[in-house]
């Protein structure tokens, strides 16, 4: 092998094997004895082995049953799926040379923190890294190649992304549009209303298209969404009336006719299992009978459903006013905070525990929570305006873009909401904050470029 050649291999691996790569590889070589996800264990068996219900989503199922369990846990191959995809997107979209120090310490912490959340076996983290492959490629294309297939092909990407949580994708058009709006490529009206109509449809359409291919059984998953709405409109409001309905609405989950005096001591309105078992102070000693409406028990979910109807129709007040609670709670990622390295007992979760530090960190001082991003998104406007004192304060249009997509998000998530744990939002924040941080690096760029 000539010298040229050999230094041309090396240049090639080093461009290969970059800060990115490298994360990706330890992030998954760390977490291999954790890669696990109860509700993805359950979504898999519940198919294999269960009752075949549409309980975990017609797309969860359909993916997460039908992985290889080949040479490795199943949970291995999805792993690795999981994290090559998030490591080719954030390959596309954080250009990691030639940045001043700060910037690069930034993007670091940013791809690490986006790995650590893309490997995780939950939904959100498949979905989180199908997104940030598909918007990376959609974006790099429309920049510099402008190829339909490989556009279609990202949207699709996309589309099968928000499948996974399919009420969640009006709120990303914002993003996609701000993608073709920074490009070249110049849409006809007819072209952007099909493409809002392909995100809006496509990931409700797999979602129905998957459970019926799969014939899986009705188990009214949305009435965890009632739950939600019942027991908060039960404990919380001042309409007599309205308050007799949730309760009456409440007795369907129980056969304890002592259980609506106790509901409002078990309710924590970050999660409805709150209602299942007495994890409150409040609480402590409680013993009850609670379930959700059985599989095929079509008479009682629909006594649930009209009487859950009624009390928004006749009192909207109370139903808002519990959502701009949630709204709150999801704004801030109330029910996620814990230093894993605190509880780890062996040697690998120790292990794990330190590289998740920075990661635990964030998660506890809601750093990657919608109210801090959106504190940053007007934050530095202000800060600029502060320090020249010039046309008032601007706010660019990525940062209006992403600013629609959250509060879109926050609303969605409000009307459907079940729980305020932080992994609900942080797909798009994290992936905001990678856009965000682009957008200020291409702007550094561009004026250095200018003088």
């Amino acid at each position: 092998m000539t010298k040229n050649l050999r230094s041309k291999l090396v240049v090639v691996a080093r461009e290969k094997i970059n800060t990115i790569s490298i994360f990706g590889i330890i992030t998954f070589l760390i977490q291999i004895p954790s890669f696990y996800g109860e509700d993805i264990v359950n979504a898999r068996n519940n198919y294999l082995t269960g009752t075949r219900t549409d309980f975990w989503g017609g797309v969860s199922t359909l993916v997460y049953a039908h992985i290889p369990n080949l040479g490795f846990r199943w949970q291995i191959w999805l792993a690795i799926i999981q994290i090559t995809l998030t490591s080719l997107g954030l390959q596309k979209l954080l250009l990691m040379k030639n940045q001043t120090r700060g910037i690069y310490v930034i993007k670091c912490l940013l791809a690490y923190s986006a790995l650590v959340f893309g490997s995780q076996m939950t939904r959100d983290g498949l979905m989180f890294s199908l997104l940030i492959v598909g918007y990376a490629t959609l974006n790099s294309t429309l920049r510099y190649q402008s190829s339909m297939r490989v556009i279609v092909g990202s949207l699709a990407i996309i589309c099968f992304a928000m499948s996974f949580r399919p009420w969640l994708s009006v709120a990303i058009i914002p993003i996609i549009l701000l993608a073709f709006q920074s490009s070249k490529l110049r849409l006809r009206k007819s072209a952007s209303v099909m493409i809002v109509v392909s995100i809006a449809v496509s990931p409700v359409a797999l979602e129905f298209l998957a459970a019926k291919s799969l014939n899986l059984n009705k188990s009214f998953p949305e009435q965890q969404v009632m739950l939600m709405d019942t027991a908060a409109t039960y404990c919380y409001t001042t309409n007599t009336g309205t308050g007799m309905k949730a309760q009456k609405a409440l007795t369907l989950f129980t056969s304890d006719s002592n259980y609506p005096k106790i509901a409002c001591q078990l309710y924590r309105p970050d999660t409805w299992l709150s209602l299942t078992q007495a994890i409150n102070t409040s609480s402590e000693g409680l013993e009850f009978d609670f379930s959700l409406v059985k599989a095929g028990d079509v008479r009682n979910y629909e006594v649930l459903k009209s009487t859950w109807i009624n009390f928004i129709i006749t009192d909207p007040v109370t139903y808002l006013q519990n959502k701009i609670l949630f709204a709150n709670k999801l704004f801030i990622a109330s029910d996620s905070r814990n230093i894993s390295m605190l509880s780890a007992k062996t040697t690998s979760t120790k292990v794990l525990g330190i590289y998740r530090i920075p990661y635990d960190i964030a998660i506890t001082l809601h750093i990657y929570s919608l109210l801090s991003l959106v504190m940053i998104l007007f934050l530095l406007p202000i800060k600029k305006y502060l320090r020249k004192r010039k046309n008032g304060i601007t706010i660019d249009r990525v940062s209006i873009s992403l600013l629609s997509t959250v509060f879109i998000w926050t609303a969605l998530s409000s009307i459907a909401y079940i729980g305020s744990n932080g992994r609900y939002t942080y797909a798009l924040t994290i992936l905001s904050l990678v856009i965000y941080i682009c957008h200020i690096s291409d702007k550094k760029v561009l004026k250095e470029k200018n003088g």
